[in-house]
C-alpha cells in the first residue's frame, strides 16, 4: 500500500522555500500550530523586528472568512508571545507588538483586498500561481501610503446661493 500523506503538509512544503520571495525575512517558528477554536495555523514565523506573523494558505479562491481566521488566530496568538518567550527565550519574537497576518490564496475577493489595505501594515494579501510545489508568490496589497496633511489651509468657500430678493423686498 502507497501512503499519500497529509494533502495539507504537500502543499504547505511547497510553499515553506517561497516565502523567501516576499522580502518579509520570515523566520518560520512552528507549522501546523492548533490556535483558537482548533483551527490550524499554517506557519507563525517571526519577522526581523521579532514580531509574530500567522501564516495562513488557501489552496483555491478565499473569501472574507479567511481574513476573519486570522483576526481570530493573530488574538489568539498574541496572548501567547510573552509565555512562549519565557519557555524558549531564544525565539526571534518579541512580546509586546501586534502580530502581523499574512493571508496566501490563488485567488481574493475584492473585500479582504480592500478590508486588508485599510488595516494597515500588519495584514499582508498575498496571491499564489503556478505549481503548488513551486508557487510564485505576489503581494497584492502592500501597506498604506501615509496620509499626508495639505500643507495648505482649505480655500475659503463663498455662498453661491441668490434669492432674488432685495433690500425693498425684506423691508416691511
Amino acid at each position: 500500500m502507497v501512503e499519500t500523506g497529509d494533502p495539507r503538509a504537500t502543499f504547505r512544503r511547497g510553499f515553506a522555500a517561497s516565502l523567501r520571495q516576499l522580502r518579509l525575512a520570515l523566520e518560520l517558528i512552528a507549522e501546523d500550530v492548533v490556535g483558537e477554536e482548533d483551527a490550524r495555523i499554517d506557519w507563525i514565523a517571526a519577522g526581523p523586528d521579532g514580531r509574530a506573523w500567522i501564516v495562513l494558505l488557501e489552496h483555491g479562491r478565499a473569501d472574507a472568512t479567511l481574513l476573519e481566521r486570522g483576526l481570530v488566530q493573530r488574538a489568539w496568538v498574541e496572548a501567547r508571545v510573552a509565555d512562549w518567550r519565557q519557555l524558549a527565550p531564544s525565539l526571534a519574537l518579541r512580546d509586546g507588538l501586534t502580530p502581523g497576518v499574512l493571508l496566501v490564496a490563488a485567488e481574493h475577493d475584492r473585500s479582504t483586498r480592500v478590508a486588508a489595505r485599510e488595516a494597515g501594515d500588519a495584514i499582508r494579501v498575498v496571491r499564489w500561481e503556478g505549481d503548488p510545489e513551486r508557487p510564485v508568490l505576489a503581494v497584492l496589497e502592500p501597506p498604506p501610503r501615509a496620509r499626508q496633511k495639505p500643507s495648505h489651509a482649505a480655500p475659503q468657500l463663498r455662498s453661491v446661493f441668490r434669492t432674488g430678493l432685495t433690500d425693498a423686498d425684506l423691508a416691511s
